[in-house]
């Protein structure tokens, strides 16, 4: 193998790996995309319901009143 296709070689498996990293970024920030909106729609729903506020209980830090 001569110095030329070698260079050649690894400036494609270069490439290759700059793209695939690139995806991947790509990817992880779209995932976390999905989980900020899944975690907004759960907020929303949250603060717009006729939630029970507790006064005891979990209000007051006893987890017998997060089983009920």
């Amino acid at each position: 193998m001569d110095i030329t296709s070698f260079l050649v070689n690894t400036a494609s498996d270069m490439s290759a790996q700059k793209t695939q990293y690139e995806a991947s970024i790509k990817m992880a920030k779209n995932a976390l995309d999905v989980q900020k909106q899944a975690g907004d729609s759960v907020l929303k729903l949250l603060e717009s319901g006729d939630v029970n506020k507790a006064t005891a209980g979990a209000a007051t830090g006893s987890n017998l009143d997060l089983l009920a």
